[in-house]
């Protein structure tokens, strides 16, 4: 009975290894009830199963099987990528923490969903001195004024709809995208003290299906649908993005609903860089902000900018963690050398 329980452990492994690697570089809508969960979760699952099988079989061979899940897992992994950058983050409430570059020519970017309109959780943003907060699920218009006329700042402005919201050090020019985004974006063009120009887009795309039973077709097909509405979201919004930006530098994020490894990011043009996958430490993680296994937070930005540091920071008052990034605008870099 034992060696045919370890037999058909290490069958369902090696066939679960096989389709797992196939999804992962495959990567496509029909897929995306499997590359929804970071590839560490289905190498945990196979290291069990060649566990057992060992145990039961007693052979030494099977431990090449438990390496294959550790290198799948290893070199598969987002939050491996990142730890090998470093274990602890380093970014910092005050900028001039961040880097030896003058904390004055800093530019920081904050991402955080707020849980319901929660103003508490604007106010954790607020708290590491931003210059650009993307709000998702944002409060009330009338919150965000109450909030406004306490931080008695002329420089600060606020732009958005009924879920995303901007709020900006500088002047902010409301960009007016299609009426099919209203609830999912909100636009603006930053013009910065010096007269610089960024174009900002806070993006909030359509929840992901929390239905697991993997053995009903019907739950493949609406993690499917589910997929390609998403893509087809960001699509459309980054199309009318562009045209208002222009050549000008470009920064967009807010929460995708989507990891770093789903195929909804293969189309984005190779000038987008995702900030916490080039430069972040530690994990990255931003679902749910008490046990985070995911990463569906994101901050993009053009190659007029360049990434500094990036955090995710546990919060209080919301569900996600916040995503905390520093840039420089480059043509900035030149006016100091020159």
């Amino acid at each position: 009975m034992a060696h045919a329980i370890g037999w058909f452990a290490l069958l369902i492994s090696t066939i679960l290894h096989s389709f797992i690697l196939f999804s992962f570089n495959y990567n496509s809508d029909q897929l995306s009830i499997v590359t929804v969960f970071p590839i560490w979760i289905w190498s945990a699952i196979g290291l069990v199963l060649i566990i057992i099988s060992t145990i039961c079989l007693k052979k030494k061979l099977l431990l090449w099987f438990f390496g294959a899940w550790m290198i799948t897992a290893l070199l598969g992994s987002d939050e491996i990528k990142s730890l090998k950058r470093g274990f602890t983050p380093t970014l910092k409430k005050s900028k001039s923490e961040t880097a030896s570059i003058n904390s004055n020519k800093i530019l920081r970017v904050v991402s955080i969903n707020c849980n319901g309109r929660k103003v508490e959780a604007v106010l954790e943003a607020l708290d590491y001195n931003p210059d650009v907060v993307f709000l998702q699920e944002s409060p009330s218009s009338a919150d965000l004024q109450k909030i406004n006329n306490k931080l008695l700042d002329p420089k600060i402005q606020i732009v958005g709809g009924l879920q995303c919201t901007i709020i900006a050090r500088g002047k902010l020019t409301k960009r007016n995208y299609s009426s099919q985004f209203y609830n999912r974006a909100a636009g603006a063009m930053l013009t910065l003290e010096d007269g610089s120009t960024i174009e900002l887009l806070c993006i909030h795309l359509d929840s992901a299906v929390t239905r697991w039973d993997l053995w009903n077709k019907d739950c493949w097909k609406e993690h499917q649908k589910g997929s390609q509405e998403r893509r087809d979201q960001l699509s459309l919004l980054l199309s009318e993005y562009e045209g208002f930006a222009s050549d000008r530098p470009k920064i967009f994020g807010g929460d995708f609903n989507s990891p770093q490894t789903s195929n909804l990011f293969k189309f984005l043009p190779k000038e987008y860089e995702n900030a916490f996958g080039s430069k972040g430490k530690g994990i990255g993680n931003t679902f749910t902000n008490y046990f985070p296994v995911i990463r569906i937070d994101h901050i993009y930005s053009s190659s007029a900018l360049q990434i500094i540091d990036v955090s995710a920071i546990k919060t209080v008052h919301s569900d996600h963690r916040m995503l905390v990034c520093d840039f420089f605008l480059k043509q900035k870099i030149k006016e100091v050398i020159h």
